[in-house]
């Protein structure tokens, strides 16, 4: 937030910064364990490799979630907009010039393109929002190695803001806002 204070002679900005937690960790262990869960015990039996396996796999993570990231950091959400809309108190944070691929629809119904030409993000520059991991293939062993995140804010490109986008997890941190 940014505040502006002003008299006839000069201009002072104040720019507030809220307070922030580096909570990597706490998702990596989310990740850790949702990783084994799938790829453990739904991957390796072919016949649980179907959308209804999918569809039951995404409630355990969603109660996973909840306890291991949610509580952990005394915050609260809803359990039906868990990994379907963007938590502004979890932003994820480029630690280097890092490659992002930006949501990039071709029409209301076709939103499953990734390839906006903005592909980079600098510390700094932007305000990503956690909405979920992203694997690209569901049925397959998975890695949840990117953030699917909401893109609040991106100096420079107007454009993109309110757009999704994906991030490699290696080239970010998770921040909690106060």
């Amino acid at each position: 937030m940014n505040i502006q204070y002003r008299n006839r002679d000069v201009t002072l900005w104040c720019v507030y910064t809220a307070p922030v937690k580096d909570i990597s960790d706490v998702f990596d262990h989310y990740r850790v364990s949702a990783r084994a869960i799938w790829n453990t015990a739904f991957w390796p039996d072919v016949s649980l490799r179907d959308w209804d396996s999918v569809d039951q796999f995404d409630e355990i993570q969603r109660i996973l979630f909840t306890e291991l990231v949610l509580r952990k950091t005394e915050r609260e959400w809803p359990m039906q907009d868990v990994f379907q809309k963007a938590i502004p108190f979890f932003r994820i944070v480029p630690t280097c010039d890092a490659p992002i691929m930006i949501n990039n629809p071709r029409s209301p119904r076709e939103t499953g393109y990734w390839d906006d030409p903005v592909n980079r993000v600098k510390p700094g520059e932007s305000e990503l929002q956690f909405i979920a991991y992203f694997d690209w293939n569901q049925m397959d062993y998975v890695d949840l190695r990117y953030y699917r995140v909401k893109i609040c804010r991106f100096d420079g490109h107007s454009e993109v803001v309110g757009r999704e986008a994906l991030i490699d997890r290696d080239h970010t941190a998770v921040q909690l806002t106060e």
